[in-house]
């Protein structure tokens, strides 16, 4: 009863967080590449400067064929979300009062849940793999949540290479003694996981000519203390011992982790290695990516207690384990406030495409709409339901944003040269461009209230479509 009070709250509390929640940029690039995308086959080339599998992509696309409205993304996350949170409440072996403030923290609230991400997809993913494992074992049902969990983003891959190494590995070393048929479905799931995880892989990896870089090396302290503090904070004596703390909440959540079972600590010792591998030398910029170490931390208390009674100090670890999961969760809670909770909770615009798209549609509804970047564009392009943009930094017209190296960094030159191609032009103008305006520009829109981003709109004089009162 408590659980479902839990959840009827937070299911309550995020439905009006997302209503007041304008899409970010970030957001809204999965969703144009889903709305521009003809068939499912069409998602996968256009996901290849992603840095990411096309799962979520996969997933909003049905829905981006009947509308192209971005509500629909977000209900998607929602409904996703809701699923997620009813069903680690009911498996995760801890008391509600943990629960909830879990739950009520930054993470699985605004973090991946208000914030229309594919880590919310990935944590459903993650719930119905430790499910399916619980009731099922080994299996070509477990295999089959694992290849899903493999193709949401790089994190939940190395999730799920993890899971199977931590599902599989007792089954290997207990082959001999299994029947035909047993080695015949543990040595073929097996196979078809390692041949799926490398495709998933491939499709992760940067192409050559992607501005994603990996491989430079970026500071494993820093990966580890923003993995399990999510705070901003410039406290000089904190700043002196945050690794150090960082470093106890992980052996914290590897003590709950060997308390539960081998196979759970297998997994989160696995995860969390590749995990804080790949933020200190690929994907680990924002706290979306920080942020999947929560994940782990607390799927840990979803799987199933099967050999405790052999674990050695597991009762000794469940209390330190379950001391350090307490500091997280106040941790994650505290991060609604003193972490990047007010970034997504505030009613401020994060990147003013709504306001930009609304302004377009007012003035010039037929205009041909110049973005001098495409990361920006897409955002504005989505709220225009889809409509093609021309790209400076591309040269070309587009939807959602392409993230290469051939991109140049245009000028008020390539500006004026784009504006005398068409015959109804405004320029929108966001981070390039930089230095005064030619004389002959016009400024008719201002959105500068952006949490991060902002845009300007410009007419030409020589094609003006604002009259000049």
């Amino acid at each position: 009863m408590r659980d479902r009070v839990t959840w009827l709250v937070h299911t309550v509390l995020v439905a009006a967080l997302i209503w007041n929640h304008e899409p970010w940029r970030d957001e809204l690039q999965a969703w144009s590449i889903a709305g521009a995308s003809k068939t499912p086959f069409d998602v996968f080339a256009n996901t290849r400067l992603e840095g990411r599998p096309p799962g979520w992509q996969l997933l909003l696309w049905p829905f981006s064929q009947l509308t192209s409205s971005p509500r629909m993304m977000q209900l998607i996350a929602f409904v996703v979300g809701a699923v997620a949170v009813w069903w680690w409440l009911r498996i995760a072996t801890l008391d509600w009062r943990l629960k909830a403030v879990v739950l009520f923290g930054f993470y699985f609230t605004g973090g991946y849940i208000v914030h229309a991400r594919d880590y919310v997809l990935s944590f459903l993913v993650l719930m119905a793999a430790v499910a399916v494992y619980a009731r099922r074992g080994v299996g070509m049902q477990l295999t089959v949540v694992l290849c899903i969990l493999a193709f949401v983003n790089a994190f939940s891959l190395a999730m799920a290479a993890a899971f199977v190494a931590a599902a599989w590995l007792p089954e290997l070393f207990g082959l001999l003694r299994s029947n035909a048929r047993r080695r015949r479905l543990v040595i073929g799931s097996l196979a078809i996981c390692t041949a799926w995880f490398a495709w998933a892989a491939y499709l992760t990896y940067p192409t050559a000519d992607n501005q994603f870089v990996v491989g430079q090396y970026k500071g494993f302290g820093r990966a580890l203390t923003r993995s399990f503090i999510p705070l901003d904070y410039e406290t000089a004596w904190l700043q002196r011992i945050d690794n150090f703390v960082a470093g106890v909440l992980l052996v914290a959540v590897l003590a709950f982790a060997w308390s539960r079972s081998r196979v759970a600590f297998t997994f989160v010792v696995m995860s969390m290695a590749m995990l804080l591998y790949n933020l200190t030398y690929g994907y680990g910029d924002y706290w979306w990516h920080f942020g999947n170490s929560a994940f782990i931390t607390f799927a840990a208390a979803c799987f199933p207690g099967r050999d405790q009674r052999r674990m050695r100090g597991s009762r000794l670890a469940a209390n330190f384990g379950m001391v350090g999961l307490v500091v997280i969760a106040l941790v994650n809670l505290a991060a609604t406030r003193f972490g990047a909770g007010p970034e997504v909770y505030t009613t401020r615009p994060y990147s003013m495409t709504l306001p930009a798209a609304q302004q377009i549609r007012e003035l010039c509804p037929d205009c041909t709409i110049i973005v001098d970047w495409d990361a920006i564009g897409a955002g504005i392009s989505a709220q225009l339901d889809g409509r093609e943009l021309y790209y400076l930094n591309r040269g070309e017209f587009g939807t959602f944003a392409k993230f290469s190296k051939t991109n140049i960094a245009p000028t008020w030159e390539d500006g004026l040269k784009a504006l005398a191609r068409f015959d109804r032009p405004l320029l929108i103008q966001t981070v390039f461009m930089t230095g005064p305006a030619p004389n002959d520009l016009e400024l008719i829109g201002m959105h500068l209230d952006g949490t991060q981003d902002q845009n300007l709109i410009w007419q030409w004089s020589a094609k003006r479509i604002v009259p000049d009162d």
